[in-house]
C-alpha cells in the first residue's frame, strides 16, 4: 500500500505546501485579512452609518496560487509555475 502511494506521489507535479489545516484554514485566514482590510478603509472614511458587506468568497487561482507558493515566494515547481501562467 505505501509502495503504491508513493508512486502516486511521484506523479503529482504541482505539490502544495499548506499547514495541518489545509484549504479551510487558508481560506479563513484570507477572509479575515479581507475583513480587516474593509474595516481599516471604513475607519479611515470616517462615516459611522455605512454597512460592511460580507466579503465575496476567495477565487479558487487564488487559493491555488497561494498553496504552491514557498515562503521564499517561489513555486513548489517549474510544473506549478507554468500552471499559474495559464491561469
Amino acid at each position: 500500500m505505501r509502495k503504491k502511494a508513493q508512486a502516486i506521489q511521484k506523479q503529482n507535479t504541482a505539490p502544495r505546501v499548506l499547514s495541518r489545516g489545509g484549504y479551510e484554514y487558508l481560506e479563513n485566514k484570507l477572509m479575515d485579512e479581507k475583513r480587516k482590510k474593509k474595516l481599516e478603509e471604513v475607519a479611515q472614511s470616517g462615516s459611522t452609518n455605512t454597512v460592511i458587506d460580507p466579503s465575496s468568497p476567495i477565487r479558487r487561482r487564488v487559493k491555488w496560487k497561494i498553496a504552491r507558493t514557498k515562503k521564499t515566494r517561489q513555486m513548489t515547481s517549474e510544473a506549478a509555475e507554468k500552471l499559474l501562467r495559464r491561469l
